[in-house]
């Protein structure tokens, strides 16, 4: 429990730390149809309406504190209604706004902090057929998740940690 609470408490303070950083760049990848989407560092992909819609709302899906409050709830994450049609988006850790060398290491901690978590998130990944296919046509593995977070419009993001 207490694990828990330092982790949230440490993901909450990340999240205040990266609004700053949302009003340099509210470029966000979204992917209108059915399909993946991946976030790159270099990529400047441009908004559509939901983009627009969360960066005026203040929320990226693309900062630490957005994955890092997402690692806790992970493995609870109903992924059953995640299918070949879902909007799937893949954000790379690499990707993230915020300063890399500070927050992944509070990333880091909230992974140890919520290792079984990981475990059984792994095992959820692995048994979507649809995650997995799209992550795999990305080259990436189950064991490559760190968190995934889905919204009530059905859409699942999938962050994927691709720091070697």
């Amino acid at each position: 429990m207490k694990k828990i609470i330092i982790a949230t408490t440490l993901a909450a303070l990340l999240s205040t730390s990266a609004l700053p950083v949302l009003a340099q760049d509210a470029g966000v990848g979204v992917d209108a149809g059915a399909g993946v989407t991946v976030d790159t560092p270099a990529v400047d992909a441009a908004a559509g309406a939901d983009a627009s819609a969360k960066a005026n709302a203040g929320m990226s899906d693309n900062t630490f504190g957005s994955v890092m409050s997402s690692i806790s709830g992970s493995a609870d994450v109903d992924l059953s209604a995640v299918t070949d049609e879902a909007n799937v988006t893949i954000v790379l850790l690499s990707s993230l706004q915020g300063n890399a060398a500070t927050e992944a290491a509070a990333l880091d901690a909230a992974l140890s902090a919520n290792a079984d978590a990981m475990t059984t998130l792994h095992a959820n990944v692995e048994g979507n057929a649809a995650i997995k296919a799209k992550l795999e046509a990305e080259g990436y593995v189950a064991s490559d998740v760190v968190a995934v977070k889905g919204n009530a419009d059905s859409s699942v993001i999938v962050y994927v940690d691709d720091r070697a």
